[in-house]
């Protein structure tokens, strides 16, 4: 029995990307591996030459042959992933440090209406750095990390469906089991 297909299998927690095929993509970005090997034909990850069947997607190399290289469609893709993901953690990381900011500039105005000692002043710039940066690290390394991540992957999905439309119309979709 058949299911849906990958992309659409992404929202009951299966990647469209495998953890081994995110291994080798990075390792192929960082210019450690090739892009050469034994790869699924239709999720791209890597099979050993002894597999019979993509333990990602379940698809039988009878159905779907094995390719040699993940292709640059699916490089682009992952790239995008990528970017996405980066975009959304920086952006609400240099939300963070604005917000930072403009706690400073507040209280900077307080303490020069009211005529505050220099330590007071001193008290603010300490006070800007801490906070910038502890509020960089709580807006980017846990909101952002969070929202980025889940609208990459929503967005990879939809590439995916794109994707999989084009080249694969009418070929055994994948298997949820």
């Amino acid at each position: 029995m058949k299911s849906a297909p990958l992309a659409e299998t992404v929202t009951a927690g299966v990647p469209v990307f495998s953890e081994r095929l995110t291994d080798v993509l990075d390792a192929i970005f960082d210019g450690q591996a090739p892009n050469r090997g034994r790869f699924c034909g239709y999720c791209f990850t890597p099979i050993g030459e002894e597999r019979e069947r993509c333990l990602h997607c379940e698809n039988h190399v009878s159905e779907i042959a094995p390719v040699q290289s993940v292709p640059d469609e699916i490089l682009a893709m992952y790239k995008q992933l990528r970017r996405r993901e980066s975009l959304v953690v920086n952006g609400f990381a240099y939300a963070g440090l604005i917000l930072g900011v403009a706690v400073f500039i507040a209280v900077f105005y307080v303490l020069f209406i009211m005529g505050a000692d220099v330590w007071w002043y001193v008290a603010d710039i300490v006070l800007v750095f801490v906070l910038a940066r502890v509020l960089a690290g709580l807006l980017g390394g846990y909101i952002g990390d969070e929202v980025g991540y889940n609208y990459a992957r929503r967005k990879l999905a939809e590439d995916w469906a794109a994707y999989d439309a084009e080249h694969f119309t009418g070929k055994p979709q994948t298997s949820n089991g």
